[in-house]
């Protein structure tokens, strides 16, 4: 049965058949339980409630028959999946991983994402989200753009900015700004379903005064990283990777961290 992962200091994830009218609740360290008959109001109400485990205890505890589903322990993934439509994030990603001896594979799935301002917010739900369309361990990218001259704009809608302008566009906005820098805070969740994981990381760069490189990302074609001479677009275009050294990205922190616990037989 599929479950929903939830938020709670003790359940983990619900499931529920609406055919059998089975109830499926995961509890921490491995323990599920079916609750039999159990009507689909009492389901939704339990999804929605404020504190799941209040309404677990209120509601169907004691008041259904139960018993304890005997789960083999899922298998190890050998190859992580890396959600993301983006395949200049993939490659990315791949390179670091790569040395570490981990497998990655690119999966691109019709993830709702929130929006806000909260970047690791925004990362931890497109996680989860993933996850529950995967139906296994995950991992996302999120980039927030923090232009400072523009008070933060466009901050975690970049996705969108980015089809809206040219790179023309951008250049317009900052006519007369005195400050071009920009931040760009890359973050990276890894999800098993059970525990989430965050790195994130800033970088400094600044709007160029014209647009240079080909890029189907039109803010590629203007900003510079700081130390550097030519626009993201620019590098890629003559390297095919990323303007940021591998060992200084995000995903160096994910990937040591992610070899420890595999080590730890944690993964």
């Amino acid at each position: 049965m599929q479950r929903i992962p939830v938020e709670s200091s003790d359940i983990v994830s619900i499931g529920y058949d609406p055919k059998t009218r089975i109830l499926e609740v995961e509890f921490k360290e491995n323990r599920v339980y079916q609750y039999f008959d159990v009507e689909q109001r009492v389901y939704d109400l339990f999804l929605k409630a404020d504190s799941y485990g209040e309404y677990f205890y209120a509601h169907i505890n004691k008041h259904y028959r139960y018993e304890r589903v005997n789960e083999e322990k899922a298998p190890a993934w050998q190859t992580l999946a890396l959600v993301t439509g983006n395949e200049h994030k993939f490659y990315d990603a791949q390179a670091v991983l790569q040395e570490f001896g981990i497998e990655l594979e690119q999966l691109d799935l019709p993830v709702d994402e929130i929006q806000g301002f909260d970047t690791e917010k925004i990362a931890v739900h497109k996680a989860k989200e993933a996850y529950r369309l995967a139906k296994r361990p995950v991992i996302v990218q999120d980039t927030f753009w923090n232009i400072l001259a523009l008070r933060g704009f466009p901050g975690a809608y970049m996705r969108y900015v980015s089809d809206w302008f040219r790179a023309e566009d951008f250049l317009a906005l900052m006519a007369g700004k005195t400050d071009r820098t920009v931040i760009r805070t890359h973050t990276v969740v890894y999800y098993d379903g059970k525990r989430s994981k965050a790195f994130s990381k800033d970088f400094y760069g600044t709007i160029a005064q014209e647009a240079r490189g080909n890029s189907r990302y039109s803010i590629d074609r203007v900003v510079i990283n700081a130390g550097q001479t030519k626009t993201l677009a620019e590098i890629r275009e003559g390297s095919g990777v990323s303007s940021i050294d591998p060992k200084d990205s995000v995903w160096y922190e994910f990937a040591r961290w992610y070899s420890l616990q595999r080590k730890l037989g944690k993964v």
